[in-house]
């Protein structure tokens, strides 16, 4: 079949280079559906497509469809191609092809809850971080990038129409969930494994990584140990689907606190900062119990 396994025995840095082009392909190629949209939404007059592309923030319709179909198409897509050139089956290299198991899909959706406190402080430990003034600049840009992320999620999510809530919830909660675990737990855990041979380092790159994506540098370091719990059920249960499952659980639990208190950003903003502050001893709490359902999934898998 055509180019299946073409380059299973390539080296790590020629699988890197082609996935780099595949996503670059795949993003040159998720500007043709926008365009769509915008078209069928404004018409196809150049001015006219110009001056809403000024003013994107305008149409939280359009937006929410355009990030809809990048995550598709730059996230997903390219993680699909790219396990069917790198291995001779490409379900069993990303690893969709193995059945969830109710004990550590139990155990993956509790840590991911029970941790919530101890994400909140190190969240509020990454906020409160400073670079020296040679790189005022760089802190400047920094903040900046986060404001405008912080903002287009807000234009994404705000909304009270019903239909528009629930597209929310698959946009954010299934479908980034899915496309960001087959990109990092399925393709890059698997491209670096064959050059990192210490499976705790491996985890923490990809990580790593997978928070470097985001450009929300004050939200780093919770981003990249939620990252690394994910690379851990990957690595345990052996399945995709464990850390897809912990991933919805963690973008649900967000997407709903914000309908359920958007008229309320004070009651939210206690929420948030669990485990931060006065309340510090939940992180130490939270962090045991994160643990303890650590344990668990590693009694519960067999290597």
């Amino acid at each position: 079949m055509f180019l299946k396994a073409a380059f299973k025995n390539a080296s790590v840095f020629v699988q890197l280079v082609m996935l780099l082009a595949v996503i670059s392909a795949c993003t040159l190629f998720s500007m043709i559906p926008s365009y769509l949209l915008i078209i069928m939404k404004v018409g196809a007059l150049p001015e006219v497509i110009k001056n809403l592309m000024e003013n994107l923030s305008d149409y939280p319709d359009l937006m929410r469809g355009m990030q809809f179909l990048q995550t598709l198409i730059i996230f997903l897509l390219p993680a699909i191609i790219c396990a069917w050139l790198y291995s001779d089956n490409y379900k069993e290299y990303l690893q969709v092809d193995q059945p969830i198991h109710i004990p550590p899909a139990v155990w993956a959706v509790t840590g991911m809850i029970v941790v919530t406190p101890f994400i909140n402080w190190t969240h509020s430990l990454n906020q409160q971080m400073v670079l020296p003034e040679a790189f005022k600049s760089l802190e400047n840009w920094m903040k900046e990038t986060e404001d405008a992320n912080d903002q287009m999620v807000e234009l994404i999510l705000n909304t009270k129409n019903i239909a528009t809530i629930v597209f929310n919830f698959l946009a954010i909660c299934v479908v980034a969930a899915i496309s960001e675990e087959f990109m990092f737990r399925g393709l890059l855990q698997n491209i670096f494994r064959r050059v990192i041979r210490n499976p705790h380092v491996l985890i923490w790159t990809v990580a790593i990584l997978f928070s470097a994506i985001h450009l929300q540098f004050y939200g780093f370091v919770p981003r990249m140990i939620l990252g690394a719990w994910l690379g851990y059920l990957m690595y345990y249960t052996k399945t995709i689907w464990i850390p897809v499952l912990a991933h919805f659980i963690n973008n649900f639990y967000s997407v709903a606190l914000y309908y359920l208190f958007q008229n309320s950003p004070d009651e939210m903003k206690k929420i948030d900062t669990i485990g931060a502050g006065s309340t510090w001893w939940l992180a130490v709490a939270s962090l045991a119990l994160f643990i303890f359902c650590f344990n668990q999934i590693k009694k519960a898998t067999v290597q």
